[in-house]
């Protein structure tokens, strides 16, 4: 168990208890008891197996503190928010009237091109990192500017209103040519770890593994503000609508997909423990623990506000439904290199 300074409570044991003394969360562990007050958690993120009373979970609401229920890699199965959270009717009517006319196309396009714009400015932070290897340094700027070049297309591509799906095909075969350019040369950044090439499931190698998991981190923190705005998580512009699939929030999350890549290789080189034999508990306790204190609290400038990354998850959402409502296209955040 876990409270991070910014008042993140991470439970990740097996067994205990957790449940509510006067205004305080009592968790009781095989390692003993600790009281912590409501007023200074924001979030209870549970990834462990623990008992948690009625309540507490009544208090939590009331307290506006949400609650995530999560596998222990971090994907997130569950969430409790209060009744009224996401009471905002006129954004789901927008986002379910946009599908058929020119914003839902204009959202879809803003999300790929900000995320190849992230993808091309993580080839360029590398790109200066190993100046020192001409070559290397070379070859990540030439990626940068293939992907600078397709990301200028596809944002002069204009596409008639109302052909979202045929948009989409396009905007997606951009998408994976760009991913393909972009994970063959992250190899040289996560390639002593053993990563051979993106793997989503059934990972092994410590690279994979520490991006599935921060992903699904990342996951979490975008669904808490879709709900919070009132939109429909399942009905996404760029990942299509399948049963119990939160395809908005894997939309929302991919121009900030690049940053959490940045923050795993910069894990991986600082780690201190063995990673040679693949990925340990200890390897996924431990980016966990700094993707809260370390990504989440990260400072991004973002429409001229410096802000930490949870304060620009927030807005960049509030951004889309100023889009739906104003009918523009939304600002992506932007990682600088």
């Amino acid at each position: 168990m876990q409270l991070t300074e910014y008042g993140h409570l991470i439970v990740d044991e097996l067994g205990g208890s957790l449940r509510k003394r006067r205004g305080r969360i009592l968790i009781s562990t095989r390692s003993g008891k600790r009281e912590i007050p409501i007023k200074s958690v924001r979030d209870v993120i549970v990834m462990g197996k623990v008992a948690l009373t009625t309540d507490l979970l009544i208090a939590l609401a009331e307290s506006g503190v949400d609650l995530l229920i999560a596998t222990p890699t971090g994907r997130p199965v569950a969430r409790l928010s209060a009744a009224r959270a996401g009471g905002t009717a006129r954004n789901r009517y927008e986002q379910y009237e946009s599908m058929r006319d020119r914003r839902g196309i204009l959202i879809a396009k803003s999300i790929i091109v900000g995320k190849i714009r992230n993808q091309a400015s993580n080839m360029r932070y590398y790109s200066k990192a190993r100046r020192m290897d001409r070559d290397l340094s070379l070859m990540f700027y030439e990626a940068a500017e293939r992907m600078k070049a397709e990301m200028e297309a596809l944002d002069g591509m204009e596409f008639p209103e109302g052909s979202l799906d045929e948009a989409r095909k396009t905007m997606l075969s951009v998408e994976s040519r760009v991913a393909d350019l972009y994970w063959s040369m992250m190899r040289f950044e996560l390639g002593r770890w053993g990563f051979e090439g993106r793997e989503k499931r059934e990972a092994s190698d410590p690279p994979n593994v520490c991006l599935n998991v921060a992903y699904n981190l990342l996951s979490s923190m975008v669904w808490k503000n879709v709900i919070r705005f009132g939109l429909d998580p399942f009905l996404g512009y760029v990942h299509v609508e399948r049963p119990g699939r939160l395809s908005l929030v894997f939309d929302l999350m991919e121009p900030m997909r690049p940053m959490v890549d940045r923050f795993v290789v910069s894990f991986l080189r600082s780690y201190k423990g063995e990673l040679r034999g693949g990925y340990s508990s200890e390897m996924i306790a431990s980016l966990k623990e700094r993707f809260f204190s370390d990504f989440a609290e990260d400072r991004v400038e973002y429409k001229g506000r410096n802000l930490r990354m949870e304060s620009l998850i927030f807005f960049y959402v509030q951004e889309v439904v100023s889009a739906l409502r104003e009918g523009r296209a939304p600002t992506t955040p932007y990682i600088p290199w």
